[in-house]
C-alpha cells in the first residue's frame, strides 16, 4: 500500500497557528470548526477492498477502481500476517476463486473493447463473475476530503475492530500531516459506548425474502413538502393555510407538490424523509455508500462472519451455469475457514476473507430529493441488475406513501429522452412497459 499525489489546503496554516497558540487545549468540535476550510487529497494505491469499504463508508468524496480492471497476477491481493499453515490456506482459497472468476468471465476469442453479455463465452459477465472475489483483492482509491473528515478518519483508524486493518494506512498518511494537528487529534477520547446493539431492532426486520422494507416515514409526505414550498413563497402562516384548506388539506398538498416540483424547484422535496431497512450483497452495498448523500448504519461484520448459514447473493447467470456447484462450494469452504481465523485471530485477519457475494444488513435515511436522483439511475436497464431489483422496490413502496411526489423516480427514458448516449440499452419501448405495469 502507498499514498501518492498528497496535497492539503489550509493544515500548513492551521498547523502555525496552532504552534502560535500552544496553551490551548482544543475540543473536537473547536478543531472541526478550524478545519472547515482545508482539504485533503490523496491517492491510495494497493490497498484491499476491506480498507477501500472502511473509507467509503466516511462519506467524503472518492473514486474507485472498477473491479472490471481488477489485476490477477501474482501480489493482487493483501493479506494480513498470518501464520504460515493458515497463510498458505488462505492464499489457496483466494488463487481458487480467482480462478473461477477468470473462468466464469472468459472472453470469446478474438474480442476486445467493453464486453456485451454475448460476448462472454459462458454470457457470464464480469459483473456476475465478481461476486467470488474476497475482499482481500487489491484495488486503487483517490480520495478527496473536507478538513472535518480527518478527525472521522482518525477515529476510524483508531476504533477497536479496525485499527490493525488501517494501521498501515494511518502510519503512511500521518506522514503528511503537521505533527501538531496529530498531537491534538490523539488528545481526544476514542468512542468508548456501544450503540451497534440500538439498530439490532431494526435488522432483525430485515431479511432475504424482505430484502428491502419501510421502517420508518413522516404521515404525509405530500403535505410536509406543500408547507415547505409554501412557507418560501407566502405571507401566511402554516397555521393559517391549514385552516384555509381544511378537509381539503391532502388534495391541495398533492397540487402545490405537483406544480412546484414541475417547475424544477426540487428542493422542497427535502421536506420527506423515509427510512428503510436493505439486505444485499458487499458487491451492491459497496455502490450504496459510495453515494455519499444518504445516512445510513450497516451491522457489524462480526455477524456475517458468525452466521454460516446465512444466504450468499449468486447471479442468475451463475446459479444456472456449469460453475454453480463449483460457487457454493468454494463460498462454503471460505465461510468455514474464515470463521476458524476469526476464532484464533481475531476480525482484522478475517476480514479480508469476506466474500463479494455475501449479505450485509444496513438501515438508510434518505430525503425524497435525493430518492428522486438515485432511483432514476439505479431503476435503469444500465444500473446493476442487484441494486436495480431494490431500487424498483423500493420505488413501489415510496409509491404508495405518495404518488405524486415520487412520478419522475423513474429511468429517464420513461419520463423524456434517455441520457445514456451511445451506452442507452435500446428498449425504450420496454422499459415503459415494464414501469407501467409495475
Amino acid at each position: 500500500m502507498k499514498i501518492i499525489g498528497f496535497e492539503e489546503t489550509g493544515l500548513s496554516e492551521i498547523a502555525r497557528w496552532l504552534d502560535s497558540n500552544p496553551t490551548q487545549d482544543l475540543t473536537e468540535t473547536e478543531l472541526a470548526e478550524l478545519l472547515k476550510t482545508a482539504n485533503i487529497f490523496f491517492v491510495l494505491e494497493g490497498i484491499n477492498r476491506v480498507q477501500s469499504m472502511l473509507l467509503c463508508e466516511l462519506k467524503a468524496s472518492y473514486v474507485q477502481q472498477s473491479q472490471r480492471y481488477v489485476s490477477l497476477a501474482s501480489q493482487a491481493y493483501l493479506l494480513p500476517e498470518l501464520e504460515p499453515e493458515v497463510a498458505a490456506t488462505a492464499e489457496k482459497l483466494i488463487n481458487r476463486a480467482f480462478d473461477l472468476y477468470q473462468r466464469m468471465s472468459e472472453l470469446k476469442e478474438g474480442f476486445s473493447g467493453r464486453p456485451k453479455i454475448e460476448n462472454y463465452v459462458h454470457h457470464i459477465p464480469i459483473e456476475d463473475a465478481r461476486y467470488i472475489l474476497p475482499l482481500a483483492t487489491k484495488t486503487n482509491l483517490t480520495v478527496s476530503l473536507p478538513g472535518p473528515k480527518l478527525i472521522d478518519l482518525y477515529k476510524l483508524c483508531q476504533k477497536e475492530h479496525y485499527k490493525e486493518t488501517m494501521a498501515d494506512f494511518w502510519h503512511s498518511l500521518s506522514a503528511y500531516l503537521p505533527a501538531n494537528l496529530i498531537k491534538v487529534l490523539t488528545g481526544f477520547a476514542r468512542d468508548k459506548v456501544r450503540i451497534a446493539d440500538f439498530f439490532q431492532q431494526y435488522f432483525t426486520e430485515i431479511n432475504t425474502e424482505e430484502n428491502m422494507v419501510l421502517l420508518a416515514a413522516y404521515k404525509d409526505l405530500d403535505l410536509k413538502v406543500a408547507l415547505g414550498a409554501l412557507t418560501s413563497t407566502q405571507s401566511r402562516t402554516t397555521t393559517e393555510i391549514l385552516q384555509v384548506w381544511g378537509s381539503d388539506s391532502e388534495q391541495k398538498a398533492r397540487g402545490v407538490v405537483q406544480r412546484v416540483l414541475g417547475y424544477g424547484h426540487a428542493s422542497i422535496a427535502e421536506q420527506a424523509r423515509t427510512t428503510f431497512g436493505m439486505m444485499c450483497s458487499l458487491v451492491t452495498y459497496h455502490q450504496q455508500i459510495r453515494h455519499r448523500l444518504p445516512e445510513s448504519v450497516r451491522e457489524d461484520f462480526r455477524t456475517i462472519i458468525t452466521e454460516l448459514e446465512r444466504p450468499v447473493v449468486i447471479p442468475e447467470s451463475i446459479r444456472h451455469s456449469q460453475f454453480a456447484q463449483e460457487f457454493t462450494e468454494l463460498v462454503q469452504a471460505f465461510k468455514e475457514f474464515r470463521l476458524e481465523v476469526y476464532k484464533s485471530f481475531g476480525l482484522a485477519k478475517a476480514l479480508p476473507l469476506l466474500l463479494n457475494c455475501e449479505q450485509i444488513k444496513m438501515v438508510i435515511s434518505t430525503n425524497a430529493r435525493i430518492d428522486l436522483e438515485m432511483l432514476a439511475e439505479r431503476t435503469c436497464m444500465n444500473a446493476q441488475w442487484e441494486i436495480r431489483n431494490l431500487a424498483i422496490k423500493k420505488l413501489k413502496i415510496l409509491r404508495q406513501l405518495s404518488e405524486t411526489l415520487y412520478e419522475k423516480a423513474l429511468p429517464s427514458c420513461v419520463t423524456g429522452k434517455c441520457r445514456e448516449g451511445k451506452l442507452s440499452c435500446g428498449k425504450q419501448k420496454e422499459v415503459r412497459e415494464l414501469f407501467q405495469r409495475i
